[in-house]
This record gives C-alpha cells, sequence and structure tokens, in this order.
C-alpha cells in the first residue's frame, strides 16, 4: 500500500474509533432515561417519519396519540 492509503485508514480507524465511542456515551444516556420518557421519543420519532416519508404509513399500521 501507498503512504497516502495507509494514512487515510489510520485516519479513518481513528475516525470510527471515536465514533463508536460517542455512540456508546448516547446509549448508555438513553438506557438512563425512565421508560415514560423513551415511549414520548420514540412515539415523536415516528411521527416526524411518517410526516416525511407519508409512504411509511403503509408499514407502520398503529398510531399513537397523546
Amino acid at each position: 500500500m501507498s503512504k497516502s492509503k495507509e494514512e487515510y485508514f489510520k485516519q479513518a480507524r481513528k475516525f470510527n474509533k471515536q465514533l463508536f465511542k460517542s455512540k456508546e456515551q448516547m446509549r448508555k444516556i438513553w438506557a438512563r432515561k425512565p421508560m415514560e420518557v423513551k415511549i414520548r421519543e420514540l412515539i415523536k420519532l415516528q411521527e416526524i417519519t411518517a410526516t416525511l416519508h407519508p409512504e411509511l404509513r403503509n408499514i407502520i399500521p398503529w398510531r399513537l396519540r397523546k
């Protein structure tokens, strides 16, 4: 491998490590939240997704309201 490719892969591995570290922290934060908060956030995410992509309403047959 050329020097530039080695440098590229080295930087990619470093970035990947940082990315997964931050995702792990996000998972830990999510795990500490109460179940009610998790459910509210998931419902909100589902509503936003259905609004942005109307064809997904057929895939998500149920719709929860507050």
